[in-house]
C-alpha cells in the first residue's frame, strides 16, 4: 500500500511539472512574440535614417597594410589608432594633428603608404601601393 501512494505521488508530482513546464513555455512564447512585433516595423513604413557621423568622429580608413582610425576636428587630421594588417608592421608614422598624417606599412617586398585629409567633415584616405 506504501509503494502504491509513492507512486501516485510521482505522478501527481510529474504531473504538475509537466503543467507548469507548458504553462511556462506558452508565456516565454507570448512574450518573445510580444518584443518580436515591437520591433517590427510598421507596414508600409519606411527604415529611419542611418544617423551620419557628428563632425570629428573617428572613422576606420581600411588599407591593404592596415587600418587608420581618424577623424577631423576644425579641418585637422588627428589620427587616433594605428593596426597593421596581419604580416605588416608600420613603418613610419605621423599622428600629429595637422592638414594630413602619413602612415607607412611594411612587409617584406611590400609597402603601403597611406595619406589622411579631411574632406568636408570626415577623414580620407589616399593609398600608394609599392
Amino acid at each position: 500500500m506504501r509503494v502504491a501512494r509513492w507512486v501516485l505521488a510521482i505522478g501527481a508530482w510529474i504531473i504538475v511539472a509537466a503543467a507548469l513546464s507548458a504553462y511556462g513555455l506558452d508565456e516565454t512564447t507570448a512574450a518573445r512574440n510580444a518584443l518580436l512585433d515591437a520591433t517590427r516595423p510598421a507596414p508600409g513604413a519606411s527604415p529611419p535614417p542611418s544617423p551620419s557621423p557628428s563632425p570629428g568622429t573617428p572613422q576606420i580608413l581600411r588599407t591593404a597594410g592596415g587600418n587608420v582610425v581618424a577623424g577631423c576636428l576644425n579641418g585637422q587630421v588627428r589620427v587616433q589608432y594605428l593596426s597593421p594588417a596581419n604580416g605588416f608592421h608600420i613603418e613610419s608614422a605621423d599622428r600629429a594633428p595637422g592638414p594630413q598624417s602619413r602612415v607607412t606599412f611594411k612587409t617584406d617586398g611590400r609597402e603601403v603608404r597611406v595619406v589622411v585629409h579631411c574632406e568636408g567633415d570626415g577623414p580620407l584616405a589616399d593609398v600608394t601601393l609599392g
